[in-house]
């Protein structure tokens, strides 16, 4: 597969391999991303971050543990919660200790033709919305979680 890669502030267009789906993760496919000022940052430097980026996407679920999923279009929350922690004790897993995040903090981004996320985290899309609308929810959650 291709992916989009930065490392030391270069983005570079690249072939990586398809990540392996970790049980109750979903391999997706993306069919449309959107790139956002975090993802400016991160080739910046924000995070000293090396890697795929990507964390606002619409995407085709290609392999999962459910199968109400399998083929749906999905759009997913970008924090992955350990499940451990006080936080997602309290269920508070935006705010997960040991939290990675899509695209910018510890797991691989979305943009790339495949990527994976717990399947917790994904919400399908409904037929009526098209995948240039459907991107839009992660910045729209972002700016509603503000409130939280």
């Amino acid at each position: 597969m291709i992916a989009v890669h930065i490392e030391s502030g270069r983005v570079s267009v690249r072939e990586a391999a398809v990540p392996a789906r970790p049980p109750g993760y979903a391999l997706l496919r993306l069919s449309l991303a959107g790139i956002c000022n975090t993802d400016l940052e991160l080739q910046r430097g924000y995070y000293g971050f090396a890697g795929i980026p990507g964390h606002e996407f619409v995407a085709t679920v290609v392999e999962c543990d459910d199968r109400k999923l399998l083929n749906k279009r999905v759009v997913g929350e970008i924090n992955i919660r350990c499940g451990k922690c006080d936080m997602c004790a309290q269920f508070r897993y935006r705010h997960c200790r040991n939290r990675s995040v899509l695209g910018i903090l510890n797991h691989p981004g979305a943009f790339s033709e495949f990527f994976t996320l717990p399947e917790a985290n994904l919400h399908v899309v409904p037929d009526e919305v098209s995948d240039s609308e459907a991107v839009f929810v992660e910045p729209l959650a972002a700016a509603r979680g503000v409130l939280d």
